[in-house]
This record gives structure tokens, C-alpha cells and sequence, in this order.
């Protein structure tokens, strides 16, 4: 069963959560049968948000989650990011200046 984590924006951390959380939230699925971790990001997500789930999701395939159930979950998993949430807008993507 996957266990579900939704990232606070308040305390910068990632709680435990149901299937059913906001649509403007991160969240985070550990699937421990295929050893992923699968971070959602909604388009309304700003970048330093992003940074800061990302951040700590990376930090969850290290060390792993410590659930209320007491087990630990997420260690030595792949991470992968869906969603278009935080990423950098076009106009900053080109350099304002050509190089000679």
C-alpha cells in the first residue's frame, strides 16, 4: 500500500496525508513495491517551493520517512517529479544578452 505525504508550505516539511488532499498541494507517493517516490507538483507551485519539497524528498530517498505506524519508508528509492509546477518561466530561460 502506498503511503502518501503532503508538503507544507508553513514548516517546509512533508506530513503524512490521505489519498484526497488539496489540488494546490505537493504531494509525495512511496511505492514501496516499485521503490519510487512520485512527487506531484501542481502548476500553481512557485519555484522556491518546489526547491524546498525537492529538497526534502531527496532527503527522504536517504534516510527514508518515519510514518506514525513507526516504519520507515522511501529509503533507497528513485524520485521522480511530475507536474509543471515551479519551473523556471520562459523569459528567464534566454539570455537577455547574445554573446559575441
Amino acid at each position: 500500500m502506498p503511503v502518501y505525504l503532503e508538503f507544507h508550505e508553513s514548516d517546509s516539511q512533508f506530513h503524512e496525508s490521505t489519498r484526497d488532499a488539496s489540488p494546490d498541494s505537493i504531494m509525495l507517493v512511496i511505492d514501496e513495491g516499485q521503490k519510487k517516490l512520485l512527487m506531484t507538483v501542481p502548476s500553481r507551485v512557485g519555484m522556491i517551493t518546489r526547491r524546498a519539497a525537492e529538497r526534502q524528498a531527496r532527503g527522504i530517498t536517504k534516510s527514508g520517512f518515519l510514518c506514525n505506524d513507526g516504519g520507515r519508508y522511501g529509503r533507497g528509492h528513485e524520485l521522480e517529479v511530475l507536474g509543471e509546477g515551479g519551473r523556471l518561466p520562459e523569459r528567464l530561460r534566454q539570455s537577455p544578452r547574445e554573446v559575441y
